[in-house]
């Protein structure tokens, strides 16, 4: 295959970040799949979590929300997520991620992550246009974070994870240097106040903070898509059956090249920001609304979902949440699914 059959690739790879919605990987990042929220119940909340989530989610949403996993009343922490990224246009593109996170003594928890992109199958070609076999694609990065109690109200913490993708075999690409897989690292910061006297949670996080991705050459790296997320969460009210939340996030990339791998600049031109309302019943029984905005990927609409917690029900903390968001302009909305367990 020639290197234009890679370029093509990796064509098709930004077709998908649009389609799944975000506006992080148009603008050029690799690792597309460090971009797509994790959790439906934050997705369904204009993708906002930055300073709610304080689960196992919070390995991709704020390191710091993790360190106050140890005040639950069930600590270990199991959940799952899929979401198809290419409803209506390929059945085989598709994002799994899964993670675990448990108690470190009373003031610290450890969380683990798998995230997996599957790409589907591609046909490839040699000069003449003539099929040379089929071949898979697929990203995906292992993350291990802890997040640590220094006060009753406030939370860090850090988390460093390793990508890998794999766009093509090399033997495939041999008459153009290899370059059908690339590599890199992560790492994430994240800080989470709470302000009980103002029944608010603050959250800001940086996260995806490592070197490119080579494929070919230095010159034809990707950066990580680092950004930058500030998060407010704010419990309007509460009753004994009752209950309404309001969050907001604000989010920045990082990914504009300085003079080396790890140089980063603000990118105010392509900012996101989210806002959501979660109504719950009894705590087990929930209602979302959102609203996402994402200028570079003219994503301005609202998102929605559900979910359901059956421990007040059966005595078992199963939840269950779906969620619906839009993508890019003119692609159909995406659905994203969540289940967990916690014990």
């Amino acid at each position: 295959m020639k290197r234009s059959n890679l370029a093509a690739i990796l064509v098709a790879a930004l077709v998908m970040s649009l389609a799944g919605g975000s506006a992080l990987a148009a603008s050029g990042a690799g690792a597309i799949n460090l971009t797509f929220p994790i959790g439906a119940r934050y997705n369904a909340l204009g993708e906002a979590g930055t300073a709610l989530s304080q689960d196992v989610t919070s390995v991709w949403w704020n390191p710091g929300g993790l360190a106050f996993l140890p005040q639950r009343p069930k600590q270990n922490d199991v959940q799952m997520m899929q979401s198809k990224l290419a409803a209506g246009l390929a059945d085989d593109i598709y994002l799994w991620w899964g993670g675990y996170a448990m108690p470190m003594g009373n003031h610290g928890a450890l969380g683990f992550g798998l995230n997996y992109l599957n790409m589907g199958e591609q046909q490839g070609t040699d000069e003449n246009q003539q099929d040379t076999g089929v071949f898979r694609s697929y990203m995906f990065a292992f993350s291990a974070t802890y997040g640590v109690r220094v006060s009753r109200t406030l939370g860090i913490g850090l988390g460093v994870k390793y990508f890998r993708d794999k766009l093509a075999d090399d033997s495939v690409l041999q008459d153009s240097g290899g370059g059908g897989s690339g590599d890199s690292f992560g790492v994430d910061l994240g800080v989470m106040y709470k302000a009980p006297a103002l029944r608010s949670n603050f959250g800001l996080a940086m996260a995806n903070l490592g070197p490119d991705i080579k494929h070919v050459d230095a010159d034809q790296s990707d950066p990580m898509p680092r950004k930058a997320t500030v998060g407010w969460a704010f419990s309007a009210y509460q009753s004994e059956f009752m209950g309404l939340l309001v969050v907001a996030d604000y989010l920045v990339p990082l990914y504009k090249w300085k003079d080396n791998d790890y140089g980063f600049g603000l990118e105010f031109d392509q900012t996101e920001y989210g806002v959501g309302l979660e109504w719950n019943y009894l705590r087990s029984l929930f209602v979302r609304l959102g609203y996402k905005s994402a200028d570079y990927g003219e994503i301005n609409d609202t998102t929605f979902g559900f979910g359901v917690d059956m421990n007040e029900w059966v005595g078992t903390a199963i939840t269950f949440d779906f969620a619906s968001v839009p993508q890019a302009e003119g692609l159909p909305r995406v659905n994203r699914l969540s289940l967990g367990y916690r014990f």
